[in-house]
């Protein structure tokens, strides 16, 4: 039990250090993450890495607008455009 602690707070103490060292400005979890997935590369792709701004993969979370596809469904049915609402591979959302 000691010796997770002692580990721990030297894993700690160690990442102080190299976030002086490295002059990062970021959280130590970013540090934790960057060296579990670099632990073979040299350190300078290590801090290159490090400061490498990422930009979202996705768009976010997509909104869905119920009233509209609602409101074309209505129209659709008004003008009697409703053959293609029985095919089963019809995506309003698409």
């Amino acid at each position: 039990m000691e010796n997770q602690l002692f580990i721990a707070l030297i894993t700690y103490c160690l990442m102080l250090l190299l976030k002086s060292k490295v002059s990062f400005q970021g959280p130590l979890l970013s540090i934790k993450r960057q060296l579990s997935t670099r632990l073979y590369d040299s350190f300078t792709s290590f801090v290159r890495k490090l400061y490498q701004k990422f930009g979202s993969s996705s768009k976010g979370r997509r909104r869905i607008n119920h009233e509209a596809i609602f409101q074309e469904t209505l129209r659709q049915v008004m003008v009697n455009e409703v053959d293609h609402l029985d095919d089963l591979t019809y995506d309003p959302l698409v």
